[in-house]
């Protein structure tokens, strides 16, 4: 016959089992891509798939070249019993098959989601992974979480604005494979949309791309920005906002979907960064596209500022009314339900 403090103790080992057998696995088990180094173990998973361990800790490089996919993310300790990320690494072959079987499974078609600045790889992959539970996704898009070097720390802002030209190099090398997806479409989030200008280059094809809180000077597609007069991007702050909207797929010649800019005017971190001291220029993520300041100084709608040629790929999408009061100075938004149903909407 089991006592009371018998059946305590079955209890406690038991959840003690189910503790360890849910710790033990994995982070993130869908496909994601990555500019951050691998660094290989030498071993290989059931599949056969090289196993590589990373952590977002790494310091990135401007002259990063190559970016990863991997799949089957978990936690796990290196050789020195640090915790480190390890991950089956992919070839594009591999990648493609995964994506195109989703596809054809009903599962979405992908939407790849860069993070911004201090994100480090466990949140990213956290965040992605419970945006994509029935509740949330329903299944309207395959999110692929695309993590690139951010220290992390907001100390380290100017740091990972000086490793982002390394982050859209590392995209660059994976063109020819991204574009045989006939459907896609991207998600940039903060100092994400600064890595999307150096991907930009690449002349990459979205459905539609998405601008979350983008931290990018507000006037990017404003025809005198773009007329400035400057002759390479390099001699501008920012990328000119006509090679994103270039990146959107065309049908018959026109669009087929838009570039989304999703804004909230009451953002703090975008109404800080307006603030530094090289720039002084407010946010596209919480000003939006189309914007003029007034008589006065008072910030208004004007189609006419924007360039004549991509005005009509281009689409505002205010997000503060979808906040509850708590969340109304929000920045890292782009994963809470209300707006995620946006992506559904939009997406395809």
């Amino acid at each position: 016959m089991k006592t009371k403090s018998t059946s305590s103790i079955t209890l406690a080992i038991f959840l003690l089992q189910v503790w360890s057998v849910a710790s033990a696995g994995y982070f993130y088990k869908g496909l994601a891509l990555t500019s951050i180094d691998v660094i290989k173990t030498g071993e290989k998973s059931e599949g056969g798939n090289p196993l590589v361990h990373f952590d977002g800790t790494i310091e990135g490089r401007a002259d990063d070249k190559d970016a990863t996919f991997l799949k089957n993310i978990k936690e796990v300790k290196d050789a020195t019993g640090k915790k480190v990320l390890e991950a089956e690494k992919l070839t594009v072959a591999q990648a493609k098959a995964i994506i195109n079987q989703a596809s054809s499974d009903g599962k979405g078609k992908p939407l790849f989601c860069i993070h911004g600045f201090n994100v480090q790889p466990r949140t990213h992959l956290k965040k992605v992974k419970a945006a994509t539970v029935d509740k949330f996704n329903k299944g309207k898009f395959m999110p692929i979480p695309v993590m690139w070097p951010s220290e992390g720390g907001a100390t380290n802002y100017w740091g990972d604005r000086k490793t982002t030209p390394g982050a859209g190099n590392g995209l660059k090398s994976l063109k020819k494979a991204l574009d045989s997806f006939p459907s896609k479409s991207l998600l940039a989030h903060s100092m994400g949309n600064r890595v999307l200008r150096y991907a930009a280059d690449a002349k990459f094809k979205f459905d539609n791309i998405f601008m979350v809180a983008a931290d990018v000077q507000h006037n990017i597609f404003n025809k005198d920005y773009i007329n400035s007069g400057k002759t390479t991007d390099n001699e501008r702050r920012e990328l000119q906002g006509m090679k994103i909207c270039h990146m959107l797929t065309r049908t018959n010649g026109k669009p087929k979907g838009k570039v989304y800019v999703l804004v909230n005017g009451s953002d703090y971190a975008l109404n800080g960064s307006a603030w530094n001291p090289t720039t002084f220029t407010s946010r596209l993520g919480a000003i939006g596209a189309h914007y003029r300041r007034n008589w006065a100084l008072f910030w208004t709608e004007d189609k006419k500022v924007t360039h004549p040629d991509i005005v009509d790929c281009i689409e505002n999408v205010g997000c503060n009314s979808k906040f509850s009061l708590s969340q109304k100075t929000a920045h890292s938004y782009q994963y809470l339900p209300q707006i995620v149903t946006i992506y559904q909407e939009k997406h395809f």
